[in-house]
């Protein structure tokens, strides 16, 4: 059994995971015996599942692939910009090949996002107005 329980003696709480809380849930597992043997021991105690903290603040960028962010360069600049951008870029990518996954893709996206930082405001609440004027003069 991998995953186990966590006494909290301040909150008087029996502190389990997801994967804890779905493998208890069949009462012929060890997981479910563990904690009916807890509960037994600690009867005032309020069994709760732990909740990952989230930073509601964290900019997630969903959408910003190597594939987008090649074809951004490729679209906006100069054909000497488009050129040295793209060159670096390639070369980030090349060096990139000896790190983790983990480590690659968030140091180009570091790159990316400071060689173009409009991409950050694209598509937000402050952006929506200019986009709507744009397709207002079209129709027009």
């Amino acid at each position: 059994m991998k995953n186990t329980l966590k006494l909290n003696h301040e909150n008087r709480t029996i502190v389990m995971d997801r994967t804890f809380a779905k493998r208890s849930e069949n009462t012929r597992s060890e997981e479910y015996a563990h904690l009916q043997q807890v509960r037994q021991d600690y009867p005032t105690y309020t069994v709760i599942r732990r909740q990952i903290r989230t930073n509601p603040k964290k900019e997630s960028y969903k959408g910003l692939t190597y594939e987008y962010m090649e074809d951004y360069i490729l679209t906006h600049g100069s054909a000497e910009d488009i050129r040295k951008n793209l060159a670096e870029y390639e070369e980030l990518l090349l060096l990139s090949e000896c790190h983790s996954r983990s480590r690659r893709y968030p140091a180009i996206k570091r790159w990316f996002l400071e060689m173009y930082p409009e991409v950050v405001t694209y598509g937000s609440v402050e952006e929506r107005p200019k986009i709507l004027q744009i397709g207002e003069k079209r129709a027009s």
